[in-house]
């Protein structure tokens, strides 16, 4: 697996945002107070014309080395143990990723969280029910410091989906990359589509960019409660189409 997150992400996160040390870090009340670089940003991810970037909800413990910034190192983690899991969210991100790119599909794409610290430790399990992330901690990543936002940028994404539908998504009505009056609302906030027997939120929005004319971005509900046939086939053709 090769994978560039630290040498990507760290200067933006130690050295820029100065995560953990900064003043609106020092006044979260995250618990595990050690920012989680991006799981996975493949070394073939720029040269795809889509540029797909998933973005998860919270992880969970320390999945990682702690480095000496304070920051933690997903990669080994991520090439060992969580890509080849059975686990919902890595499990049917990778289906996902392989019918567009085969095999080596971690090579081709970017995976990272909206929040980069967590107050939820290990022992709490893959599977735990309650999400612990307060919406201060969320306002301080997202909105405060954009850290999500300034990711996007860095790599220059294209297309964007989000597990997050169910976790304070009006802090991402706005789209601080975007071009001035560029976004286009596709669905509703509040939009499902019927994925087996249940429903999907489903929010979908196109803007302008720096680097795109046509930045791509699905709030979706989480894989968890998914049946994997179906969640899987409307997010790969979802992502089909050349955002270009």
């Amino acid at each position: 697996m090769n994978n560039d997150t630290r040498a990507t992400f760290e200067p933006l996160f130690a050295r820029d945002l100065r995560l953990i040390e900064n003043l609106v870090c020092e006044q979260c009340d995250a618990q595990i107070r050690h920012p989680l670089l991006p799981w996975l940003v493949g070394r073939s991810f720029s040269g795809t014309t889509e540029r797909i970037m998933f973005v998860g909800k919270p992880h969970r413990g320390l999945p990682g080395d702690i480095l000496p910034s304070g920051m933690i190192d997903p990669t080994a983690m991520v090439a060992n143990v969580l890509w080849p899991i059975s686990w919902p969210y890595w499990s049917y991100t990778r289906e996902i990723a392989e019918r567009l790119y085969g095999k080596n599909a971690h090579d081709f794409i970017a995976f990272t969280n909206l929040i980069k610290c967590t107050n939820v430790g290990a022992e709490d399990g893959e599977s735990a029910s309650t999400d612990k992330t307060t919406y201060h901690m969320s306002e301080s990543c997202v909105l405060k410091l954009g850290v999500i936002w300034k990711e996007i940028a860095l790599v220059e994404a294209r297309t964007i989906v989000f597990y997050t539908y169910g976790l304070f998504r009006e802090l991402l009505r706005d789209i601080p990359v975007a071009v001035r009056g560029s976004i286009r609302e596709m669905t509703p906030q509040d939009h499902s589509v019927r994925c087996g027997q249940k429903r999907l939120g489903w929010w979908e929005r196109t803007c302008a960019t720096a680097w795109t004319d046509n930045l791509r971005l699905l709030v979706v509900g989480h894989p968890e409660p998914m049946r994997r046939a179906e969640f899987v086939e409307l997010l790969t053709n979802w992502l089909r189409p050349n955002p270009e």
